[in-house]
């Protein structure tokens, strides 16, 4: 059986925080998956794209996802869309004291969407079957999803490219989820990938910056790979590429899997779209985690 469940949110209910390459994303991945890997377009992969990506929507999707998996199984999780990370809460966190989060489209401060939440609606993915885990957003909680352009890939007809499609990083300043702030209009092509949590009335002196992990990788202490679009502390691109808006890292994941040998492994993969970000002047250099004897399989293959 190949299952799949795929989330891209461009917009959320602050227009000052909507990205623009996320439903593209997911439209590419599942593309990939039906034309490459075979899986079935009905039934068995679920799109949530907008307002349609609630938290409860993608917890259901993921007990979907995995419930009845059996060994030879192969499952996929795409999600595309913001990250943030928010104060630890089950004491699991020593390094940072941070639980990093996936940033849904209803996202719930007090009850959000949590990496052992990702964990805990994996973990009973049987030994034999095979859950692929593929994130673009940014995991450190301290970067953005920025915009930029490919500068070898050029516009069909028809099609105009975006003016000033190279932004400088910066972090978004502290405020409410809805709260908007002095950022370029929300019609300027720089989105965020992280979104801060909200300030409190009394804010704590800074701590010192310490290694966050990423988001997800709790969820390989069951039988996942997990790829992640950029390192601890990247940001992660949204990128007008070849006539449209998308995240850089999946859009050369998927190029990648599509001119790739069938049995293409998962470390030949990740290495590969890093390379091709690279070439097209992204520093953002894709993630592999999971246990060492499933990241030597092709992808996708229980």
């Amino acid at each position: 059986m190949k299952k799949a469940l795929l989330v891209g949110i461009n917009r959320y209910p602050d227009p000052g925080n909507e990205l623009k390459g996320c439903v593209n994303d997911v439209r590419r991945m599942a593309d990939t998956l039906k034309g490459r890997y075979g899986f079935p377009g009905d039934g068995n992969l679920r799109i949530l794209t907008d307002a349609r990506a609630t938290t409860k929507a993608i917890v259901d999707g993921l007990a979907w996802l995995t419930t009845g998996a059996s060994p030879g199984d192969s499952l996929v999780f795409h999600y595309s869309g913001h990250g943030s990370q928010v104060p630890d809460r089950n004491g699991d966190e020593a390094t940072d004291g941070l639980d990093e989060i996936l940033c849904p489209y209803d996202l719930d401060w007090d009850h959000p969407l949590t990496d052992d939440d990702l964990a805990a609606a994996c973990a009973d993915v049987p030994q034999g079957a095979l859950l692929t885990v593929i994130l673009d957003c940014c995991h450190s909680g301290t970067g953005l999803r920025d915009f930029a352009l490919a500068g070898n890939l050029s516009s069909p007809a028809g099609l105009t490219r975006p003016e000033n499609p190279v932004h400088s990083r910066s972090t978004i300043p502290r405020g409410n989820f809805v709260r908007p702030c002095s950022i370029p209009p929300s019609d300027a092509p720089d989105r965020r990938r992280f979104l801060p949590h909200p300030e409190t009335p009394h804010p704590a002196p800074p701590r010192p910056r310490r290694p966050a992990r990423r988001f997800g990788v709790s969820v390989t202490k069951t039988n996942a790979v997990l790829i992640a679009a950029c390192r601890d502390g990247q940001t992660s691109a949204d990128a007008w590429i070849d006539g449209g808006y998308h995240g850089a890292h999946t859009y050369y994941l998927c190029r990648a899997l599509a001119n790739g040998a069938r049995d293409l492994n998962y470390r030949t993969l990740v290495s590969t779209t890093g390379t091709a970000l690279s070439r097209a002047g992204f520093d953002q250099v894709p993630q592999l985690e999971g246990p060492a004897k499933l990241l030597a399989l092709p992808f996708s293959a229980a």
